[in-house]
């Protein structure tokens, strides 16, 4: 159940560190012209894909663990 309970707690804290950073990067991206901020998106675009399997399995976790 421990073990459960901090794994439960990494992915919902890497879900929310994704998302930070995404809304902390959004003034950055504002000043950029659309052809820079399509090159800079795809930069970034695999690592928040990757990392959104956290959040699915962060949901999951936290449904096994209340019941």
């Amino acid at each position: 159940m421990r073990a459960l309970t901090i794994a439960t707690l990494l992915l919902v804290a890497v879900s929310m560190a994704l998302s930070l950073a995404h809304a902390l990067e959004l003034p950055g991206k504002l000043r950029l012209k659309e052809a820079t901020y399509r090159s800079v998106q795809a930069i970034y675009y695999p690592g928040f894909t990757i990392g959104g399997f956290a959040e699915i399995g962060g949901i999951i976790a936290l449904a096994v663990l209340l019941y």
